[in-house]
């Protein structure tokens, strides 16, 4: 009786071998696609309580969108009083996936700035409302801005939408 020695593998049992490997894998993978947890999203913020507060006590008009579109949802809100003058911020995610921010700040613009929107390039201008605003492109980045600094106050809105979505929300600021 003719046979093979043992472990003198032939290239069936190689092929054999890698389908079984390849089917447990593809088994494997399967069952994490199937049971992946949904993507969950932050909890939305109540943002009016702390805008009457900053609106009251800030020496400056602080901006906020009068209302958004009900997929927007709001995410964070901000604000501090420190040596570097007063900082109010409020963010929201749109359809789980975009963002748009509202910053605003006094004191030490020129230091927030460069705090805030450091790894920006310009871009250009762009009159919204009536006002004029620098564009900013994030460096390596989707994320865009749109800079106003008026009597002593800087107004940014970044997102990592397109330059005419971060141009109609400031046409929803009041």
């Amino acid at each position: 009786m003719a046979g093979r020695a043992r472990g003198n593998a032939s290239t069936g049992d190689m092929v054999r071998a890698m389908a079984v490997l390849v089917g447990l894998l593809a088994l494997v993978a399967g069952f994490f696609a199937i049971n992946r947890p949904e993507r969950s999203l932050p909890d939305p913020v109540d943002y009016e309580g702390v805008l009457a507060v900053v609106r009251e006590q800030y020496p400056y008009h602080v901006e906020a969108p009068e209302s958004v579109p009900s997929e927007w949802r709001a995410t964070s809100v901000h604000h501090t009083l420190d040596t570097a003058g007063h900082q109010w911020r409020i963010g929201f995610l749109i359809d789980g996936e975009q963002f748009v921010g509202l910053e605003q700040a006094d004191g030490e613009v020129a230091a927030y700035v460069r705090d805030r929107l450091g790894d920006f390039e310009e871009d250009g201008n762009v009159d919204v409302a009536g006002e004029r605003w620098e564009r900013l492109a994030q460096r390596g980045g989707a994320d865009r801005a749109l800079v106003r600094t008026a009597d002593d106050v800087v107004t940014i809105v970044r997102g990592t939408g397109p330059y005419s979505m971060l141009e109609e929300f400031v046409t929803w600021l009041r």
